[in-house]
């Protein structure tokens, strides 16, 4: 089930299937986020979405995982 567009919130992590997330920042409806499968480590690159659509995609909130 998809998440509430106002339950998303920067500096938190989100699963989504195979993938997770990790929001970096949300300006203006637009979500910056980091991907990384599950098992696997961080993306250095970021990501740019609209918050209707990442809400659409995220199915819950999980732990980010701990800085290197």
């Amino acid at each position: 089930m998809p998440m509430n567009e106002e339950a998303i919130e920067a500096g938190k992590c989100y699963s989504a299937g195979a993938e997770n997330y990790k929001v970096i920042a949300i300006t203006r409806s637009i979500v910056t986020y980091q991907a990384w499968p599950k098992g696997g480590k961080l993306n250095p690159l970021r990501i740019n979405c609209g918050l209707k659509a990442f809400a659409a995609a995220v199915r819950k909130e999980i732990a980010c995982p701990a800085a290197p």
